[in-house]
């Protein structure tokens, strides 16, 4: 029984998968993250961590590791991620939380981004 409902839970799981991957969009990988949040005396505590992941850029939002974020909201859409560049173009996407904000730091290694 429980196996069952594992096996339908998956396969929603990857229809659901399937339908934001194909939206199109620009994908990226990150290799880095770093949280931002601030204690109650009003001093940053910064937590970096060496991890990775992938990023889809679309029209008007973000997917991070399956999570979707707006970068471009409408009249009474909060932002929720902010698209960070420089001069070789997307340098990190930086997500804001209620505590703080957690920062992906694109991965511009050519040879290790062969995220599909």
């Amino acid at each position: 029984m429980l196996r069952t409902i594992l096996l339908i839970v998956a396969g929603i799981l990857s229809v659901a998968l399937y339908r934001m991957l194909s939206r199109g969009g620009k994908t990226y990988a990150y290799d880095r993250t770093q949280m931002l949040s601030f204690l109650t005396d009003g001093s940053e505590n910064v937590v970096q961590e060496e991890t990775n992941g992938s990023i889809i850029i679309t029209n008007k939002t973000v997917l991070i590791d399956g999570l979707e974020y707006i970068f471009k909201p409408s009249e009474n859409e909060p932002i929720q991620a902010l698209l960070d560049f420089d001069d070789n173009g997307l340098r990190s996407v930086r997500v804001l939380l209620p505590e703080g904000e957690k920062q992906y730091f694109i991965n511009r290694n050519p040879a290790s981004m062969r995220v599909a």
